[in-house]
């Protein structure tokens, strides 16, 4: 069975020739694949053309590579700046970039390619040039403490992330969704009157819990959370959250025409380990003066 060929990759924008070398030399590589943009690396780089020297007398290849994998042109990126993986692999100058590599591999070299990206998931040798050429090739990327790691166990450790996050989000929903039926049970047995569950108008203006009770209108936000490890749910309500409520209280009474009530911003927080097992506390008038002065308007001012 036929061997597939190893390409190594590495991440670093200030690159040392002394260590450069010492992480070139366990791995047999004799070929080296630049992508960085080297006419404008930072002060403590190696001047390009020392490096080459350096590399060349040591029977190492050094090719600057920056116009096949390191530039793509707004045509092929996001409006973030961001490359599409689909158009980038698709322009004449990657393609020509991966010719090259297949032909140095074919040759016999083993080659390690350099972007500036640290962090592997954000850097192009991972997204764009691992993923190309994973199924032909065994990607190993190599790191600033000499470990290293496959492509294929990245995108699993990645795989496992996203799962883990996706599973997280819908315990916290299930948390979140019990934390306000136990509010809304916990302000039925006080006489409140509850008005609306959820009510939102758009992203950013929304409410928990309206309720209504001695002829005065209780906007509840309601914070729940499994544990206080990471803090009492109430701290949650920050002054940016302050601002989405009172706007969002602002449109609820211009939209259900209640703008002489009188009323008041609570919040119930919840720490829930299980139906029978749970803390509740509630923390009537939340409401700074701040907001009150900026968004208690009677009447809509647009």
């Amino acid at each position: 069975m036929e061997q597939t060929p190893t390409i190594y990759t590495y991440g670093q924008n200030v690159i040392n020739v002394t260590e450069l070398m010492a992480l070139l030399q366990p791995y047999g590589i004799n070929c080296v694949v630049d992508c960085r943009l080297t006419t404008s690396l930072p002060h403590g780089n190696t001047p390009v053309q020392e490096l080459a020297e350096t590399l060349k007398q040591s029977n190492i290849f050094y090719l600057p590579f920056y116009q096949h994998f390191g530039y793509f042109s707004p045509e092929v990126c996001n409006k973030r700046g961001a490359f599409i993986y689909k158009k980038a692999i698709q322009t004449e100058k990657f393609l020509e970039g991966i010719e090259r590599i297949k032909n140095g591999l074919n040759k016999g070299y083993t080659i390690l390619i350099i972007d500036s990206q640290k962090d592997l998931k954000k850097s192009k040798r991972y997204n764009l040039i691992g993923k190309y050429l994973n199924d032909s090739s065994t990607i190993i990327h190599l790191t600033e403490n000499k470990s290293c790691i496959t492509q294929n166990e990245v995108e699993h450790c990645l795989d496992k992330y996203v799962e883990k996050r996706k599973e997280n989000k819908i315990k916290a929903a299930e948390i979140g969704r019990a934390g306000e039926e136990l509010a809304g049970l916990y302000l039925m047995q006080n006489n409140y009157q509850i008005l609306d569950r959820n009510w939102n108008l758009y992203k950013g203006c929304e409410l928990d819990i309206v309720a209504l009770k001695d002829n005065k209108l209780y906007f509840i936000e309601v914070k729940t959370r499994s544990s206080d490890k990471y803090g009492e749910p109430q701290l949650a309500i920050t002054k940016q959250k302050m601002r989405h409520i009172t706007k969002a209280i602002h449109e609820y009474r211009f939209r259900r025409a209640l703008f002489n009530m009188e009323y008041q911003i609570d919040s119930i927080a919840i720490i829930y380990r299980s139906e029978q097992d749970y803390d509740l506390h509630h923390f009537p008038d939340i409401r700074p003066d701040y907001y009150t002065a900026k968004y208690n308007l009677p009447y809509r001012n647009h």
